[in-house]
């Protein structure tokens, strides 16, 4: 995750931030796991309207509760797998904090109260969440996972935003990349299980067609390790969601070390992109109640005022719809 050579000053200030990142990652079954780093807390991206959303605010409805499993409903718990930190969707509130905060635990949070229930928010590495659910120790992920075909074969996906994929580089794009075609021969960091895996390979079957060279494909486990990956000089370019480097690019380093690739290419290159609370396929009873409980507080304005909180209104869908993802 670092060069084997000294990092320069400003790397090496950005490695002790996302340092802090990776350390807070400890996680907790009632709260969450991961790490933001001071910085990266929600008023970093919150708007005005941050002081809107509140928990209390968010009645709990008997006709969705009946509507739930047995077992969930003697249980009075959903357990929702996450994987932090991936900010704004899930972190920290602060450095050494246990109480997590963020688009994906908010929504949660919001999604459980209207069911009766309680949120279990837990901690799980990414490429372990889907396994981790079909083997019945979560019944719900919400990691800002992407809806999609592949993942559509083990899970339905209740879709509760929409999103797109993003490049970051080095602060003053050292490697000149401008456009989709520039990460010819280039090395691109990726947290490892993304969707952003995948549109890269798919990238380099156009690439080698075209007769260019590929992109050298660079996964981690932790997207901070990725980020770190730009920063230290390893990779050339990192892809994410595009909310994820675009809320980096402002939080990482003071909004000094990073750049956006922000060129109509990135989103002509890639598939659209439909963020979805993914339940299993066995489980057709958690997901109407999820999909509905969604629905309600899309209706009562709850689900606007937590987008808005981190500023990210942008985001929304309008209804709460089943595997929309390609």
């Amino acid at each position: 995750m670092r060069n084997t050579k000294s990092v320069s000053l400003v790397a090496a200030s950005v490695v002790v931030a996302l340092l802090a990142v990776v350390l807070a990652a400890c996680g907790s079954s009632s709260t969450s796991n991961g790490a933001a780093s001071a910085s990266a807390s929600p008023s970093a991206g919150a708007s005005s309207a941050a002081a809107t959303f509140n928990i209390a605010n968010v009645k709990a409805d008997s006709t969705l509760n009946a509507m739930l499993p047995a077992a969930i409903r003697s249980a009075g718990t959903i357990h929702v797998a996450t994987a932090m930190p991936y900010a704004p969707w899930e972190m920290y509130v602060s450095v050494g904090s246990k109480q997590a905060t963020g688009i994906d635990y908010d929504l949660s949070e919001a999604i459980c109260a209207r069911l009766g229930v309680k949120d279990s928010f837990d901690q799980t590495q990414f490429d372990a969440i889907i396994p981790s659910m079909l083997a019945g120790k979560e019944d719900m992920v919400m990691a800002s996972m992407f809806d999609n075909a592949a993942r559509q074969k083990t899970l339905d996906f209740v879709d509760y935003a929409t999103d797109g994929y993003g490049l970051l580089v080095a602060a003053g794009n050292p490697a000149n990349i401008k456009t989709v075609d520039d990460l010819s021969g280039k090395t691109v960091a990726v947290q490892s299980s993304t969707s952003q895996v995948g549109e890269l390979k798919k990238l380099n079957t156009k690439f080698v067609a075209a007769g260019k060279a590929p992109v050298t494909i660079l996964q981690f486990p932790q997207d901070a390790d990725s980020v770190l990956a730009v920063t230290s000089g390893k990779a050339q370019a990192q892809m994410d969601d595009q909310s994820v480097a675009a809320y980096n690019v402002k939080t990482v380093g003071n909004g000094q070390t990073l750049a956006f690739v922000n060129d109509p290419s990135v989103a002509s290159s890639f598939s659209n992109a439909i963020v979805g609370a993914g339940i299993p396929k066995t489980d057709p009873q958690l997901r109407d109640a999820v999909q509905k409980a969604l629905q309600s507080l899309i209706a009562d304005g709850t689900y606007a005022s937590i987008l808005n909180k981190y500023g990210e209104s942008t985001l929304a869908v309008t209804s709460a719809q089943l595997n929309q993802g390609k």
